[in-house]
């Protein structure tokens, strides 16, 4: 991967960029640490340090599948729902919908897996 130039307002190193994305990944999805390290520490992209985001979050050993993590949410949130309304059909359906589309989430998370 190309490194970019550094733009001349980021004062921050790659050392501290790290430990930034470790204290960040406790609390936030992968989206929303690149959301923070714009609008907050002036960080246009991971890559001016020359890696992506995921790849300093493989470095540092945090795993996270925002899409699977999603598709769960939406699942038992559905799922609560059903709960209190028994006779909603349009979310019967949708419920449907979401576990296939967890299901074949998970399908691919593990087949992904096991290539890497």
């Amino acid at each position: 991967m190309e490194k970019l130039d550094k733009p001349v307002w980021v004062k921050m190193k790659e050392p501290e960029l790290k430990k930034l994305i470790a204290e960040l990944s406790e609390k936030n999805s992968p989206s929303q640490i690149g959301m923070i390290l714009r609008d907050q520490y002036g960080i246009p992209t991971t890559k001016v340090f020359g890696k992506k985001l995921k790849a300093y979050m493989e470095e540092l050993g945090i795993e996270r599948n925002e899409d699977l993590e999603n598709a769960e949410q939406k699942v038992e949130g559905l799922k609560e729902h059903m709960k209190n309304n028994v006779t909603d059909r349009k979310a019967k359906h949708k419920l449907q919908r979401a576990q296939s589309r967890l299901n074949i989430t998970r399908k691919y998370a593990e087949r992904k897996a096991k290539k890497d």
